[in-house]
């Protein structure tokens, strides 16, 4: 399951901004990338496919329920 592309750029903008705050050479921003990516990537996305697919087993259980609601609702009818 992919990541979401308008959440990676949200990051990556994040980080661009941060990068410009810690000012130094583009070797220091470069190592600093490395460590952040190293560290964090890896979780970030474990969390993010882990949300996915919570959210993902919810929308499935509302559509179950909904089918269910919808056919109760038809039997109600057909006896008015």
């Amino acid at each position: 399951m992919g990541v979401d592309a308008k959440r990676v750029k949200a990051v990556q903008l994040n980080l661009e901004g941060l990068f410009k705050l810690l000012g130094g050479s583009s070797d220091d921003r470069q190592r600093f990338w490395e460590i952040h990516k190293g560290i964090t990537t890896p979780i970030e996305i474990k969390l993010i496919n882990s949300q996915l697919d919570t959210i993902a087993a919810q929308t499935k259980a509302l559509q179950t329920s909904t089918k269910a609601l919808q056919a109760t609702a038809q039997q109600i009818a057909r006896r008015g």
